[in-house]
């Protein structure tokens, strides 16, 4: 028995009885709307615009279910605010891969978590693999959804509709391209990005202008180049976490998928890559061994020294949660943590751990992006918190100056999901998180500054959206 002959389906099947199951269904829809939502509170008059997200949601196609939380097929949300009320619509990205796995009624290529035989990442091309599932990005007047090993697919950003792979200006495809772009460092609405090939160890980096013309794609060999998720963008250097997650290619030959063809070598520790956006010259670093997924924000002072947030964790266990809550089974291990680091030319690293914040999903004011900055919005789990919930309870806003910690809590029965800041002057934080016993989605609008006071206004979806993974907010 297989993920693809049922055995994973019938054991979430046996499981759904704990609420929080509800997070990793799949939707009944392959396309949602909405009129005018139930509103708590009052929003803001001020905010104007879309929240996109996008996320796996495909968990289910036939008598299959895969083997991992990412592996999905992506679902853009769009949660519209405009004049007082909230729509909500979500559609399924048309990719390749999903049209024709849609009319075969069964899953035909490999994914992250799941392998189908001979469909390995070796043997067949990544965009025909593309599940565009892991981000929504809006830029130069297009909707992005991105999946990082390969290249981003525009949409329209009103109705949502598929409109193919997008390859701005460039003779060569865009991919792969991360989930995690980063626009405006330099104040002019340019965007950096990257790409991590594990499989030829090359590192790639892109730079798009305000308009979307592709200024920079640059490759480099980087030796145990690992999967990468995130990295940090300063206002003369790129900076790179290398975890100690090295591929192994004779475990993707012998039919592993590619997140069980990775080893984890804490020996090697967390390699620093800093590369230099004026000259291109490479300057390395060493912290301990660590597994990480995103950087809050970095920036350099006159004397380039960097300073910038991670959530990191030295706990490898915590990779198994993927493949655990597909089965409906999850058992609390530690998580990361906020972690602040330092890097001064001809130096060991500064680095300093708050371990009182167990989080993910660091955002950052857009418009402090690469700048010096004090707030990071995150997702937190309480201490306290059940030891089998899953996820994030939590709202928090984090001073990277004072170490000062304040704090929203949705409750033990909630997951909390990434939360972007909005309107005027970034003066509010908007987001979405999962009631799981009224099983429904629920929009949530906080004062960025007052976090702790709980939020100014809640929308509450009829039904319960698949979590998601990464989002952004459009002001129109």
């Amino acid at each position: 028995m297989s993920w693809q002959d049922g055995d994973i389906k019938k054991a979430f099947q046996a499981r759904r009885h704990k609420p929080w199951t509800v997070g990793y269904e799949t939707p009944v829809s392959a396309d949602m709307q909405t009129g005018p939502l139930e509103v708590t509170g009052k929003l803001p008059k001020d905010l104007q615009g879309v929240l996109y997200r996008n996320g796996p949601a495909m968990h289910d196609r036939g008598a299959g279910r895969y083997a991992h939380k990412w592996d999905g097929d992506g679902m853009i949300q769009a949660f519209r605010f405009a004049d007082g009320t909230v729509t909500h619509t979500g559609r399924f990205v048309r990719t390749k891969k999903f049209q024709a796995e849609e009319a075969a009624g069964e899953y035909l290529l490999s994914a992250f978590g799941s392998a189908v035989p001979g469909k390995t990442e070796l043997n067949t091309d990544i965009d025909e693999m593309n599940s565009a599932n892991l981000s929504a990005v809006y830029h130069a007047g297009r909707l992005l959804a991105l999946w990082e090993p390969g290249s981003p697919h525009e949409l329209d950003p009103e109705t949502l509709e598929t409109k193919g792979i997008y390859r701005a200006d460039s003779p060569e495809l865009l991919r792969p391209f991360s989930a995690h772009p980063k626009i405006g460092t330099n104040g002019h609405g340019d965007l950096w990005n990257f790409g991590s090939d594990p499989i030829a160890s090359e590192l790639s980096v892109y730079k798009l202008s305000a308009t979307g013309a592709v200024k920079v794609c640059r490759r480099f060999a980087v030796k145990d180049l690992p999967p990468m998720h995130d990295f940090a963008v300063t206002r003369n250097h790129l900076v790179f976490l290398l975890p100690p997650a090295l591929f192994d290619r004779e475990k993707l030959i012998a039919g592993k998928a590619f997140g069980l063809s990775v080893n984890w070598t804490p020996e090697l520790g967390t390699r620093v890559l800093v590369i230099d956006k004026r000259s291109w010259e490479q300057t390395w670093y060493q912290l301990p061994a660590w597994i990480i997924h995103h950087v809050g924000n970095a920036w350099e002072d006159d004397d380039e020294v960097i300073r910038f947030d991670v959530f990191a964790n030295a706990e490898p266990q915590a990779m198994a949660t993927g493949w655990n809550v597909m089965r409906g089974k999850y058992v609390h291990v530690q998580g990361p943590v906020m972690t602040l680091v330092e890097l001064r030319a001809g130096r060991s690293p500064q680095v300093t751990r708050f371990d009182t914040l167990e989080g993910e999903f660091p955002v950052i004011d857009p418009a402090l992006s690469g700048r010096d900055y004090e707030q990071v919005l995150c997702v937190a789990r309480n201490p306290g918190r059940p030891s089998g919930m899953p996820d994030w309870g939590d709202l928090a806003s984090f001073d990277v100056k004072q170490g000062t910690i304040q704090s929203y809590g949705f409750g033990d029965d909630w997951i909390a999901e990434e939360h972007v800041y909005a309107g005027r002057n970034s003066q509010w934080a908007v987001g979405t998180a999962l009631d799981t016993v009224q099983r429904r989605t629920v929009i949530s609008v906080f004062n960025v500054h007052h976090v702790g006071d709980g939020p100014v206004a809640q929308v509450r979806l009829p039904y319960a959206l698949p979590l998601g993974v990464h989002g952004t907010f459009r002001a129109v």
